[in-house]
């Protein structure tokens, strides 16, 4: 009878160690996926961190060529250390300046050059540079800012001296106003670059609480099924125990019970 009874003990103890085992296996699964889900997801607020990054860089390196647009400077004229970009501008600001506004400009600040005989070609020399004196073959001859030669005849007997000044005077006030531009233009950028450095910072930090908040309700399923493994295994083991308990009783009974034919 004892030994009828530890063998079903035995038999109940291992249907019962079948359903634990199939239930750690289960809960093993789903241990394994919440952590990939859980990797997962930092990965997409990781990607979402960088784009937000990306984003902001993108209007910062493009507000430097906008409002160096928006001010008639050219790509990159906000760059102070970057002559070309500052000759181009001052070039471009010669260019759209009639010959009334340079005269009105020489007036005001030349000192008394007289520029009433400056033909529209002089004022396109001006424009461009002006002109220099240069030794050729023992003769004095004129180049523009391009190296060529001028005919002096072209000049309408204008002094060529009164127009390498009226250059320079010109080309001293397009640089104040390109100078004065870029300070503007500097400005603005920089104020623009701040505005971009707080947005960021609030959609990080939005971002961030939503982060949070996602990742708290993943990691309380994530403990809720790490103590539901936890404890089938615990089960797990105490069943194993208590089975192999069984299984040494009925081993010694089923010993107590075999004949012993007079052996003591």
């Amino acid at each position: 009878m004892a030994f009828l009874l530890l063998l079903h003990q035995k038999m109940r103890l291992q249907r019962k160690q079948n359903q634990l085992t199939l239930k750690q296996l289960r809960f093993s699964s789903l241990v394994e996926r919440m952590q990939k889900k859980v990797d997962k997801r930092e990965k997409y607020y990781a990607k979402l961190e960088k784009q937000l990054e990306r984003q902001a860089n993108y209007y910062k390196n493009n507000a430097n060529v906008f409002f160096s647009q928006m001010a008639g400077l050219g790509t990159n004229a906000v760059n102070l250390a970057n002559p070309y970009g500052s000759n181009a501008a001052t070039m471009g600001v010669l260019q759209n300046m009639s010959p009334e506004q340079m005269k009105e400009c020489i007036q005001q600040y030349g000192g008394g050059l007289d520029c009433s005989k400056f033909t529209p070609e002089i004022w396109n020399l001006v424009k461009t540079g002006g002109i220099q004196k240069w030794n050729k073959d023992g003769n004095d001859v004129y180049i523009d800012a391009n190296g060529k030669e001028i005919d002096s005849s072209a000049l309408g007997g204008v002094d060529p001296t009164q127009v390498a000044r009226a250059a320079s005077i010109m080309q001293q006030m397009a640089q104040m106003q390109v100078s004065s531009m870029q300070q503007y233009t500097t400005q603005m950028k920089t104020n623009y670059e701040n505005n971009v450095s707080i947005w960021l910072e609030a959609q990080q930090e939005q971002l961030e609480a939503q982060k949070e908040w996602e990742m708290d309700l993943l990691a309380e399923e994530q403990a809720d099924m790490e103590a539901e493994k936890n404890s089938v295994e615990a089960q797990l083991e105490l069943v194993k125990q208590e089975k192999q308990n069984i299984e040494q009783a009925l081993g010694q009974a089923i010993q107590d019970s075999a004949p012993k034919f007079g052996l003591a």
